[in-house]
């Protein structure tokens, strides 16, 4: 149904990304008579599977946006029923929850509702419920209300779903419901809150103001798994070789850090360069630039688990390693040419890919963002589900039940999803942050190393 009126939404383009300051849409002349045109012009699939760079993409965005401003209640209904079918579209997932809170009052009980309904995806809810925040934060008066509707889903909470308790309660925090931290503090006493989305109950606590600081050590997420005791035959993938990794011979960066690591590896720190990998990976997707100072002693477990190095030299030498290797990633992912080291098996002839200390060097990193808003741990949480699934114990016990095809199908989903979250962030870094150092002339991960060592530079020095 195309109006003389939503057709002007074809010619708008573009909006600008993070922004809440939209063009005033009633300009236009929409009125309430124009809101079946633009409801159906936000569930068009032909518009959302448009080309990127063309202006149809945009025009759904847009008639969402018209229908907030038009304070459409008329819109509710098919809005939340796209929650689902638009699950993995960023845009969707910031705005959809401001429109509900543009509308109001009316939104308050089908996304009431939508939130106890466990039959839905994960991410659906969580931005049902970044809705229910929207409301409470653009009409203080209805706070009360949104505040029994977290109040009857946390007492009825599923412990299955660590992720969306997590999520609720980052979007609690949102709103400073403190009125309901004994319902938090019970959510966390069953152990069902993933604390990656707000933190544990003292970072909760102290968020509310109800604390001034923490009476226990900041503790990293638990991943429920260890290196050091995974048995790789739990997803039938053979024995891997655990004996200890001789001296190199040569100037091949992966195969000194991989030593280095190899020798001075605790139970709290990094134990290969596919760890590695995926750690930097993680701080490359940073909203902020992490620095070394932070990172060095978080790859050994903190400053107290750093090795007592044989010398000085040795030291210097994991260093300047390590920088080069870190140096490559962040270049590789700003250039989008990244491509994960993940570890390779071989059973019977084939050759199997193990993501799983990839996976856990991921999260490893992640543990050392700063705080991020709602939307933004929504759209990260996203991107950690098909890492998960290689490095919790739930994920693991999953993918025992799967043939090699759909753990193969499983391990190509995890790229794509880091690429996407890089790219969330990318605004926000700034060229002149960018902890990047090029060697001249620019070389590619897989091209040879301008040293002229005949090398792939990724397994090559920057000198």
């Amino acid at each position: 149904m195309s109006t003389a009126k939503t057709n002007i939404l074809f010619t708008l383009g573009e909006a600008q990304q993070g922004s809440r300051d939209w063009p005033d849409y009633l300009q236009y002349g929409f009125e309430a008579s124009d809101e079946a045109a633009l409801i159906e012009l936000v569930g068009d699939k032909s518009l959302h599977g448009a080309a990127g760079d063309s202006f149809e993409v945009w025009v759904p965005l847009h008639a969402w946006r018209t229908l907030g401003q038009l304070r459409s209640e008329r819109a509710i209904k098919p809005l939340i029923e796209l929650f689902e079918e638009l699950v993995e579209d960023d845009w969707a997932l910031h705005e959809l929850p401001t429109v509900m809170g543009m509308i109001g009052s009316a939104a308050i009980e089908p996304l009431g509702h939508y939130i106890k309904q466990q039959d839905r995806d994960e991410f659906a809810r969580a931005t049902a419920m970044a809705g229910l925040s929207e409301i409470a934060k653009q009409h203080p008066a209805l706070r009360s209300k949104i505040i029994e509707h977290y109040r009857h889903y946390l007492q009825q909470a599923d412990n299955t779903t660590p992720i969306t308790n997590g999520l609720l309660v980052s979007y609690l925090l949102d709103i400073d419901g403190k009125e309901l931290i004994d319902d938090v503090r019970d959510l966390f006493t069953r152990q069902c809150v993933d604390i990656t989305c707000a933190g544990d109950i003292e970072d909760v606590e102290m968020a509310l103001g109800l604390r001034l600081e923490r009476s226990t050590p900041k503790v990293m997420p638990a991943q429920d798994y260890d290196p050091a005791t995974f048995d790789p035959n739990d997803l039938n993938l053979g024995e891997l070789d655990t004996s200890p990794l001789p001296r190199p011979d040569g100037d091949d960066i992966i195969e000194w850090l991989d030593y280095y690591l190899d020798h001075h590896a605790s139970e709290t720190s990094i134990f290969d360069v596919s760890e590695l990998d995926g750690f930097f990976a993680a701080i490359a997707c940073a909203p902020q630039t992490i620095m070394p100072s932070i990172w060095l002693p978080a790859l050994w477990g903190g400053e107290e688990h750093s090795p007592a190095w044989d010398s000085l030299e040795e030291a210097d030498a994991f260093t300047q390693y390590v920088m080069s290797f870190y140096n490559i990633v962040m270049a590789d992912m700003n250039d989008d040419s990244y491509e994960a080291l993940y570890m390779q098996g071989v059973v019977n002839e084939r050759v199997y890919t193990l993501v799983d200390d990839w996976c856990a060097g991921f999260l490893r990193g992640i543990n050392l963002w700063g705080p991020i808003s709602p939307a933004d741990t929504l759209v990260l949480e996203m991107a950690l589900e098909p890492i998960r699934q290689f490095s919790t114990e739930r994920g693991l016990g999953q993918l025992s039940e799967l043939n090699d095809d759909e753990v193969e199908r499983r391990q190509q989903a995890i790229e794509p999803a880091v690429r996407k979250l890089f790219q969330h962030f990318f605004e926000r870094r700034t060229q002149d942050n960018q902890p990047v150092i090029r060697a001249t002339p620019k070389a590619g991960r897989n091209d040879p190393c301008p040293c002229g060592s005949g090398k792939k530079y990724k397994k090559c020095c920057l000198h």
